[in-house]
C-alpha cells in the first residue's frame, strides 16, 4: 500500500525524560557513527538561522555536522545537497541504509544509522550525538518534540493544514535552511518545477484527464485522497480527479476502502494502483469481471508501479521526482491514449 502513515510513535514520557537526562549529562559516550564532512558550497556565515515549524521556532547557531532524521523522507533532501545525516529514519521498502536507489549513489560509501519506522529510540538518537535533528515528515507530537529537544535542537513539521501537509518544496528549503545552502536549495526546487512544466507540456493528453490513485493492500481496494502526496504529483502534471472520489476521501486517512461493486470509481481516463501487475491483490483484481469489463481495463488505461516506481512517487522528493519523470509519465501516456495496443512496462496484458 503507498501510503501507509506510521503508527503513532509510543512514548513513555517519564521514562525517557531520565534515559535522555543520564545520556545528556554522560556525554552519550557509546558507538557512534561519522559526522558528515562538510559539503562544498555550504556556509557557516549563513549561521545563526531560525527555522519555523509546527511548534514553534528553531535556531542554529552553527552549521550543523551531525544531522539526525527522523522524518521518513528527508534524507533524500540532505543528499541532494551533498548533506550526508548520520541516521535516517527507515519508512518501508526495506531498502539498503534506508535509501532508495535514485538517491543511494549519494552516500557514497557512508553507512548511516537506521533509525525504527514505527517507534523512536530516544537512547539511541541520543547516543548519535546530533547537532540537529529533523522531523520535517514525521508528523511528530508536541511530546516527542519536547522529548527531542533535550537531545538538540529539533525541526518538527512546518505548522499548516496538518502533521502530515509538507510538500518537496517546503522541505528543500528547509534543508537548504538547515545546511546553510538556501541558495542551492532554492535552484533545485526552481529547476524541478520547470522541469515538471515542461513535462507536463509535453504531455497535453493528461491534462484534465481523470486520475485516480489506487492500492489492492490486504486484499482491500483502496482509493487515496487528492490531498496525499504522490496524488499531488499527479495533479501536477495536469490530471484531475472526479468530485466523488474527491469527497469520498476527505478524510483524516486521506483515504477510502472501496467494494468490488464500486469499481466504477476507477473507471477512468488513467487508474494508477500502487502494487505491480504481478502482486497477488493485482493478480486478483485482473481476474475480476467486475473490473475486467470496465473500460479502463478494455482500453489498457491502468498502471501497475510496483515496490520502486510507487515508491519514487510517493517520496516525490527532489531525487525521485526526475524518477518519475523519466520513467512513470511516458507510462500514464501510454495509457491515457485508449488504445489498448500500446503498452509500458507498467501495463498489464
Amino acid at each position: 500500500m503507498s501510503h501507509t502513515r506510521p503508527r503513532r510513535l509510543s512514548t513513555v514520557l517519564t521514562a525517557a525524560t531520565l534515559v535522555l537526562a543520564l545520556l545528556v549529562a554522560g556525554g552519550c559516550a557509546t558507538g557512534e557513527a561519522s559526522p558528515a564532512a562538510p559539503a562544498s558550497g555550504s556556509s557557516d556565515a549563513a549561521f545563526p538561522t531560525t527555522i519555523t515549524h509546527a511548534f514553534g521556532a528553531t535556531t542554529l547557531t552553527a552549521k550543523p555536522r551531525r544531522i539526525v532524521v527522523v522524518g521518513l523522507k528527508e534524507q533524500d533532501y540532505f543528499l541532494a545537497l551533498g548533506e550526508v545525516p548520520v541516521a535516517i529514519r527507515d519508512w518501508y521498502g526495506n531498502q539498503p541504509n534506508a535509501t532508495w536507489p535514485w538517491a543511494r549513489e549519494r552516500l557514497g560509501t557512508a553507512k548511516p544509522e537506521v533509525l525504527a519506522r514505527a517507534e523512536l529510540d530516544y537512547e539511541q538518537i541520543a547516543a548519535l550525538r546530533p547537532d540537529v535533528i529533523v522531523g520535517l515528515s514525521s508528523g511528530m507530537s508536541r511530546q516527542e518534540y519536547d522529548l527531542l529537544t533535550k537531545i538538540a535542537p529539533t525541526v518538527a513539521q512546518p505548522a499548516g493544514d496538518g502533521s502530515w501537509a509538507v510538500t518537496w518544496q517546503q522541505m528543500s528549503r528547509a534543508a537548504g535552511q538547515i545546511t546553510g545552502r538556501s541558495a542551492e536549495a532554492e535552484k533545485l526546487v526552481t529547476d524541478l518545477e520547470q522541469r515538471i512544466a515542461a513535462v507536463a507540456a509535453a504531455h497535453p493528453r493528461l491534462k484534465g484527464a481523470h486520475t485516480v490513485f489506487a492500492s489492492t493492500y490486504e486484499g482491500q481496494y483502496y482509493l487515496f485522497s487528492p490531498e496525499t502526496t504522490a496524488s499531488k504529483v499527479l495533479l501536477d502534471l495536469g490530471l484531475t480527479m472526479t468530485p466523488e472520489v474527491t469527497t469520498l476521501t476527505a478524510n483524516a486517512n486521506q483515504s477510502a476502502t472501496i467494494s468490488r461493486e464500486r469499481f466504477d470509481l476507477v473507471d477512468v481516463d488513467v487508474a494508477v494502483w500502487s502494487e505491480a501487475a504481478t502482486d497477488p491483490g493485482v493478480t486478483t483484481l485482473l481476474g475480476d469481471p467486475l473490473y475486467t469489463r470496465l473500460d479502463v481495463r478494455t482500453q489498457r488505461r491502468d498502471v501497475f508501479l510496483g515496490t520502486e516506481a510507487n515508491g519514487a512517487l510517493a517520496f516525490a522528493s527532489v531525487l525521485s521526482l526526475p524518477y518519475v519523470l523519466d520513467k512513470i509519465v511516458p507510462a500514464l501516456a501510454v495509457a491515457v491514449d485508449g488504445d489498448p495496443a500500446t503498452s509500458s512496462e507498467y501495463s498489464a496484458r
